[in-house]
């Protein structure tokens, strides 16, 4: 299970400036198998960094770019360099990335690592464990919009020179090391993901689910398959649910106890939601057989 630390739960990065902002809470540990089984994690990201600048500096005070073509941060060369962010109340921090690993398989594009902030005179992780160790994160090009519950809230703007650095373990972090990675052109399956785990139905940013909550997805990318042992529950687009089934339960139902505050009026129930990937739909999520 990941933890955040709440004094950096709403930072942005940029290099040599940050920027980021998620909602303070708890996101379970990743269980990413083949077919796609996730526990969710509600927030965006475990501590959120987005708005990371293109530019920071190597250990030996040289200047350090970003990657576009990539993940924005891969290699181990980058080790003990130092980045500025600015916190969600205008203040700044200082990061330092202090340890790095490379993703395995299909994911060796994938590289994370562990980050630090310096704050009331001391250097803390950025993310961590169960255990509260220091826990590793993601980049991925892009920002979030992390407002809940008005138009655009949980949006991903992927065409932006920032970035992001998601907690391994968060929705966001989850999505990327399924496939869903922008530099293969896969943005928009990314930000449908991200909704999906998030159960985001309305597209506004505001969750429906709890932690620890199993869910399938699969895509219309082929990246994840479908898992014939799971049943529909909804079809997702970048912004939100298109539809959700009719012919079994939900996690708003299930888990959250919850009504979406668009359903049933712009968010309709249908037997055949999630049988195909029509009007821009990039990911059906699908619960347990019961």
């Amino acid at each position: 299970m990941l933890r955040t630390n709440p004094l950096f739960a709403s930072l942005f990065i940029t290099t040599a400036c940050v920027a980021n902002g998620d909602p303070v809470g708890v996101v379970t540990e990743a269980r990413i198998s083949p077919n796609g089984t996730s526990a969710n994690g509600i927030n965006l990201n475990g501590v959120s960094l987005t708005n990371v600048a293109p530019l920071g500096l190597r250990a030996n005070a040289t200047p350090i770019g970003s990657s576009r073509t990539g993940a924005p941060l891969s290699g181990a060369g980058i080790i003990h360099s130092l980045w500025s962010g600015q916190l969600s109340n205008g203040t700044r921090a200082a990061l330092r990335i202090d340890d790095v690993l490379r993703g395995s398989g299909a994911n060796t594009d994938v590289w994370s690592y562990r980050v630090s902030v310096f704050s009331a005179g001391s250097w803390q992780p950025l993310c961590r464990d169960a255990a509260g160790h220091s826990a590793f994160a993601d980049s991925v090009q892009g920002t979030w919009n992390l407002a809940q519950g008005v138009p655009g809230g949980g949006s991903y703007n992927a065409g932006t020179a920032s970035f992001t650095l998601a907690c391994r373990g968060s929705a966001i972090a989850k999505c990327i090391e399924l496939g869903y990675k922008p530099w293969t052109g896969r943005a928009d399956e990314l930000a449908a993901c991200v909704r999906a785990l998030r159960a985001d139905y309305c597209g506004d940013g505001v969750s429906y689910t709890v932690d620890g909550t199993l869910v399938n997805i699969f895509d219309t990318a082929g990246l994840v398959p479908d898992d014939a042992a799971w049943q529909p529950e909804a079809a997702w687009t970048p912004g939100g649910a298109a539809c959700i089934s009719s012919a079994t339960a939900t996690r708003f139902s299930q888990a959250a106890h919850q009504v979406p505050s668009c359903y049933p009026h712009a968010l309709e129930a249908s037997p055949s939601c999630g049988a195909d990937f029509t009007d821009g739909v990039q990911i059906i999520t699908e619960l347990p057989l019961r």
